[in-house]
């Protein structure tokens, strides 16, 4: 989950229910095959789910939080939250 890269997928993924992989790749500005290999890391852990599917003879695939990998995610920058504020004095 640090790499940069997996950090703005799932904080991109955060705010939406589902989105089409090359919504992703553009919004994040990476390439099909660096957004392909972090999104297999992302599933094996269990943080994305991938569908892939056919719509109107084209292939979509569809990327989304898993409801564990929401609440992983979502633990994670509570603490990331708290060593912030610990470093800021507060």
């Amino acid at each position: 989950m640090h790499s940069p890269n997996r950090l703005a997928i799932l904080g991109a993924l955060r705010h939406v229910q589902q989105v089409n992989f090359s919504a992703l790749q553009e919004g994040l500005e990476l390439s099909t095959s660096e957004l392909s290999r972090q999104l297999a890391i992302l599933e094996k852990e269990g943080l994305v789910e991938i569908a892939k599917f056919r719509e109107r003879r084209h292939a979509v695939t569809r990327v989304r939080l898993s409801p564990s990998g929401r609440e992983r995610f979502e633990a994670y920058l509570d603490e990331l939250r708290k060593v912030v504020q610990l470093d800021l004095g507060n």
